[in-house]
């Protein structure tokens, strides 16, 4: 670990290891080099729920990869809403049907609703972690952080292949976890970092001292 403290709360006491993204999302044989960045008893001990709701979400996508399919048959359907009447009946007052825009024109598709603080509390604490791991030089305590969910279909999307083209890619797993991220030149606090899980479920975080950059501003060199 580039870090020897709690990423969440710089404890230096009862220290775990918390992996980014949650070892739920991935199929046995688990990638050999899962993210892992300390964290105290006290923080990481709160998450198995809110990791569990956010692989609900995430797997429900219809263009999900075979990976995302695999998740959702054997550890949604048969495990998290087996074992939880109260999230299955939550999943199913949140299911509706919506239209998409996609490269083949818009199509109607079964989603599903989900609270905007799991997403936004899941996706900030691992923007947290991949900041402590990538550029541990960054002081992201004092931080805002700015979550947008992206159209499922927005890969395909010429202006995303054009953002993404200039940022670091990485991935953890095939079809699972890719990820793309980029941090200004002068002012490194500020930057931007993409997220797909099962190649289809995308979200933007945005995170600086003054949330007002807009993520258009983007230039080479893996810069905003």
């Amino acid at each position: 670990h580039k870090i020897n403290w709690c990423y969440l709360c710089r404890s230096t006491e009862n220290l775990t290891s918390d992996h980014l993204p949650p070892k739920n999302l991935f199929p046995k044989p688990k990638p050999t080099n899962l993210i892992t960045v300390p964290c105290c008893a006290s923080c990481n001990g709160g998450f198995s729920k809110l990791d569990e709701q956010f692989r609900v979400f995430v797997s429900m996508p219809v263009n999900v990869s075979s990976v995302g399919k695999e998740i959702k048959q054997k550890k949604v359907f048969e495990g998290s809403l087996k074992d939880s009447p109260r999230l299955k009946k939550q999943m199913a007052r949140d299911l509706f049907k919506g239209t998409l825009a996609t490269r083949f024109g818009p199509i109607t598709v079964p989603l599903i609703a989900m609270d905007r603080a799991v997403i936004d509390r899941f996706l900030t604490r691992l923007t947290k972690g991949l900041l402590a791991t990538f550029y541990s030089d960054i002081d992201y305590f004092d931080l805002q952080f700015g979550v947008t969910q992206l159209n499922q279909f927005g890969a395909d999307h010429p202006k995303f292949k054009a953002v993404t083209s200039i940022l670091t890619a990485d991935q953890r797993g095939d079809g699972i976890f890719r990820f793309w991220h980029g941090v200004a030149l002068e002012d490194r606090t500020t930057g931007v970092w993409i997220y797909q899980f099962y190649d289809a479920a995308l979200f933007m975080v945005r995170h600086s001292r003054d949330l007002s950059f807009k993520p258009s501003e983007l230039n080479s060199e893996n810069t905003i």
